[in-house]
Formats: C-alpha cells, sequence, structure tokens
C-alpha cells in the first residue's frame, strides 16, 4: 500500500471521478479543495510513480498499476465505511471517519474489520433462540 495520505486521496479522487467521464486537473482541485497548481505538482509525482497518465487533450487516465492500487485504496475504504455504517454511525461520519482511518490500518487490521463485519451481520440476522 502506498502509505502517503495526499497520493491516496489522489487516487481515490481519480477513481471516483473517472466513473462520471474524463478526468482534468480542475475537476480534481474543485473535488479536494485544493489549487490548480497543487493538484499540477501532485499530477506529475502520480505520473513519475507510474499511476497515471496525462493524455494530449489533458485528461487523466489510470494506468494499470494506478486502477489496481486505486481499486485497493477504494475497497479499504468500502470495509471501514461499511463496517462503521454496521454498528450505527451515521452514514457522514462514517465517511469522514473511514477517510481518515483508512490510511493508517495495516491490512491485518482490514482484514479483521472484514471479520468483524461479517460477524455482526451474521449475528444480526441469526434468528433469535430464547432459552428454554
Amino acid at each position: 500500500m502506498i502509505r502517503d495520505k495526499k497520493i491516496e486521496n489522489y487516487m481515490k479522487t481519480i477513481y471516483q471521478l473517472k466513473r462520471n467521464g474524463p478526468v482534468r486537473g480542475a475537476y480534481i482541485a474543485r473535488e479536494l479543495g485544493v489549487t490548480k497548481p497543487t493538484v499540477s505538482a501532485t499530477i506529475r509525482e502520480l505520473v513519475d510513480e507510474g499511476f497515471i497518465v496525462v493524455l494530449e487533450d489533458k485528461t487523466i487516465e489510470l494506468t494499470e498499476k494506478g486502477q489496481k492500487t486505486a481499486e485497493r485504496i477504494m475497497e479499504r475504504y468500502q470495509i471501514i465505511y461499511s463496517f462503521l455504517v454496521e454498528l450505527g454511525v451515521d452514514k457522514y461520519v462514517a465517511e469522514e471517519d473511514a477517510s481518515s482511518i483508512e490510511h493508517y490500518l495495516s491490512d491485518d487490521s482490514i482484514q479483521a474489520f472484514t471479520a468483524l463485519k461479517s460477524y455482526l451481520t451474521f449475528i444480526r440476522k441469526a434468528p433469535f433462540r430464547a432459552e428454554e
């Protein structure tokens, strides 16, 4: 995993924006609340790391490496988000918390979240059995 909060946020943002069409630096700036020069500098880092390419029309595409990395980042986020919602945390709070937490957990902890969520789901769906 990358372990750089800024880079992970950019990767996640590009991945999410890509679902709505071509991605441009201005869209990333708007989404992340940063300036266009800040986006340009980070875009150069992402290109240098092999996560993205910038096409002639200035649109941004994920490379195969970038796509796989972004999918893993999104998966980590989704696991934490869904676990928090399952525990009863408000969806908006869960979004913010998952975005913060995802950067600091190890893969082992993410697996534990997945196991706990599965366990909670199982317990909640299990039929109640009163003692006789």
